[in-house]
C-alpha cells in the first residue's frame, strides 16, 4: 500500500491522539521503533509548533542504521541535549535498540559487547537516558555487566536508564538493577502472547512478569502497552491484565503472588511511568503544583468487577487544564 503523505500523517497523528485522549491518556513515553526515521516525526513536530498536541510525548532516538549506530547518534544529537523541548514534546535519550548486534542477542561476543559499551559510555558522559529492549533473564547479565562497568566511571542512577520487557526477570537481576538505579518498563505482551509463553515456560509463567517482587525490591517500575507491534494501545486492557493475569483467550497465566492490587497497578501506569521521563514530580498524581492532566472515567476503576476494566473509556480528558476530549455528556465542555 502507498505510504501516507505529510498532510495525511498530520491528520492521522491528530486523530490517533484524540483516540488516546478518549482512553484517558494524557502522555506517552515513545521508545521509537523499526523503520521510524527522524523525518517521520515531522507531523508530530508540526502539531507541537501549532500548539495543538493533545498528548505529551517524551521520545527516544531508536537506531535505524545497523552497523552505523554510533555515527547516527553523534550526528543527530548535537542539538538534542537530554530533556530538550517543553512540557508537550521532549527528547528523552536513546533506545530502545542501541545496536542491532545486541538486539535480542542472548550470546553476544566480545566485539559486540565492546561496541555497545562504547556507545553507552558515551551516552552516560553526554547525560543521556538509555532504554534497552531485553527479553531473557538468562542473558541479561551481559547487559548489566556493561552497565556496571559504565557506572564505575559515570553514575547512571541520575540518568534513569531502563530495561524494557524482561518478563521472566529474577530476584538477582532486580537486585542488580536496584543497585544501579536502573528502572524496568513492563508491558502487557502476555495478554496476547501468554498462551504461547505458558506452553514454553510451564509453571514459571505463574510468576511472569514478577510485578510484586519488583516493587518489593524497590526497582522503579513503569507500566505500558508496547503498542503497536506487540499489543493494543488501550491502557485499560493492560490494567485489567495486570489485575487478572488472563490472556485475551481467557487463560490465567500469572499467580496471585505476583498480582498487584488496583491502586498499585494504577500507580505503575501513572506516576510510575512518569519517572522514566523525569516527570514524576510534575504529573502522574493529582496534587497541588502538578500539571493539570486528568480524566473522568465512565466507571469506577477501584470498584467495578475486574473483567469490566478493559472496557473503560474517558468521559472528559484534560491536558494542562485544556479539554482535549469530551464525550456527549460533556459536549459543552470544549
Amino acid at each position: 500500500m502507498p505510504r501516507p503523505n505529510f498532510e495525511e500523517n498530520v491528520a492521522g497523528t491528530r486523530q490517533f491522539f484524540t483516540e488516546l485522549n478518549r482512553l484517558g491518556i494524557t502522555g506517552i513515553v515513545d521508545p521509537g521503533g523499526f523503520s521510524i526515521y527522524p523525518s517521520h516525526y515531522a507531523a508530530l513536530q508540526k502539531l507541537w509548533r501549532e500548539k495543538s498536541l493533545s498528548v505529551r510525548v517524551a521520545y527516544s532516538l531508536f537506531a535505524q542504521n545497523v552497523g552505523g549506530e554510533f555515527e547516527e547518534y553523534k550526528t543527530l544529537t548535537p542539538f538534542l541535549p537530554m530533556g530538550f523541548g517543553d512540557d508537550m514534546l521532549r527528547f528523552n535519550g536513546i533506545g530502545e535498540r542501541i545496536t542491532g548486534a545486541m538486539y535480542n542477542n542472548n550470546a553476544p561476543d566480545a566485539a559486540t559487547k565492546e561496541k555497545f559499551l562504547e556507545i553507552i559510555r558515551w551516552a552516560a558522559k553526554q547525560g543521556l537516558t538509555v532504554t534497552i529492549h531485553w527479553q531473557e533473564d538468562k542473558s541479561v547479565h551481559h547487559l548489566l555487566d556493561l552497565y556496571e562497568e559504565v557506572n564505575k566511571e559515570t553514575p547512571i542512577a541520575p540518568l534513569r536508564w531502563s530495561i524494557a520487557h524482561l518478563d521472566n526477570t529474577s530476584s538477582e537481576t532486580l537486585a542488580r538493577m536496584k543497585a544501579l538505579g536502573v528502572g524496568w518498563t513492563m508491558q502487557d505482551a502476555m495478554y496476547l502472547g501468554g498462551d504461547r509463553i505458558v506452553a514454553q515456560a510451564g509453571e514459571a509463567a505463574r510468576s511472569m512478569p514478577p510485578i510484586v517482587m519488583a516493587l518489593r525490591t524497590g526497582v522503579h517500575v513503569g507500566a505500558g502497552t508496547d503498542a503497536h507491534r506487540v499489543a493494543s494501545y488501550n491502557p485499560f486492557v493492560a490494567l485489567q491484565w495486570m489485575l487478572d493475569g488472563k490472556t485475551v483467550g481467557g487463560l490465567s497465566t500469572r499467580g496471585p503472588d505476583e498480582t498487584p492490587n488496583r491502586e498499585d497497578a494504577l500507580r505503575l501506569y501513572t506516576v510510575g511511568s512518569a519517572w522514566f521521563c523525569f516527570d514524576d514530580t510534575r504529573r502522574g498524581t493529582l496534587e497541588n503544583g502538578k500539571l493539570a492532566d486528568f480524566a473522568i472515567l465512565d466507571r469506577d476503576f477501584v470498584s467495578v468487577p475486574v473483567e469490566q476494566i478493559g472496557a473503560t473509556a474517558s468521559l472528559l480528558t484534560v491536558v494542562g487544564g485544556k479539554v482535549v476530549y469530551a464525550a456527549d455528556v460533556f459536549s459543552n465542555a470544549k
